[in-house]
């Protein structure tokens, strides 16, 4: 099930990583350490909330029914400091979803803000490419270690090099999940990752009426 990510709740801390990229070090007897890369690497999250009122906390018990444990799956938006700017040199805004003022959804839902294509493929990108050709439009661009989406799936970028003026081209990983044509665009200022919970026990809180509900969730990549 695609569950819908509770706009409401407000993150606290959050962590996004790799796991998986190679498999178990291996000793030889003379103390050598042997490193195998794998193709198994995928997103890691750990992400905290608050929870405000009680819109909030009805919101993200919805969410938690939605996602049944490791059943479900969701689009885990990607919090990160020092995020890609628009062409004026100004932080883009991350908040993709308006609430009501002072007001309250039965079906919890918020609106949806206008989508702008800042960044696109300036070549196609066949499946596991590692290197990417980029057009800018409202941006001053990508930098090595910030994080962008192409559809579902979360990407980071490892260099960024001009091979030739007005070409601009990125080293990424992971490799592609699946492959893109001329003009996809990368989501920078709101990117996401399809992700499921590491356990079924993720996402509780505390009841009782004497404090804020805080919530804790660890989150593995939906390959």
């Amino acid at each position: 099930m695609q569950a819908t990510f509770p706009h409401l709740a407000q993150h606290q801390e959050a962590q996004f990583y790799m796991m998986g990229q190679s498999q178990e070090v291996v000793e030889s007897i003379t103390g050598a350490e042997t490193i195998t890369p794998t193709m198994r690497g995928h997103w890691r999250a750990t992400v905290n909330f608050v929870l405000k009122g009680e819109a909030s906390t009805l919101q993200w018990q919805t969410f938690m029914a939605q996602m049944q444990g490791r059943i479900g799956t969701t689009l885990v938006p990607v919090h990160s400091r020092f995020r890609p700017k628009d062409r004026n040199g100004r932080p883009l805004p991350f908040a993709e979803t308006a609430n009501l003022s002072d007001a309250q959804t039965w079906e919890h839902f918020g609106l949806e803000n206008t989508q702008f294509n800042r960044i696109t493929l300036a070549a196609a990108a066949p499946l596991r490419a590692t290197q990417l050709s980029l057009t800018l439009f409202d941006t001053t661009g990508i930098r090595p270690g910030q994080f962008f989406s192409i559809g579902e799936r979360l990407y980071r970028v490892q260099s960024h090099w001009q091979p030739s003026a007005g070409v601009r081209r990125v080293m990424i990983e992971p490799p592609l999940r699946a492959a893109a044509g001329v003009g996809t665009p990368l989501e920078v200022a709101r990117p996401v990752c399809r992700m499921r919970m590491v356990s079924e026990t993720e996402g509780l809180f505390d009841q009782t009426m004497a404090v804020r509900p805080r919530v804790s969730v660890n989150f593995r990549e939906a390959i």
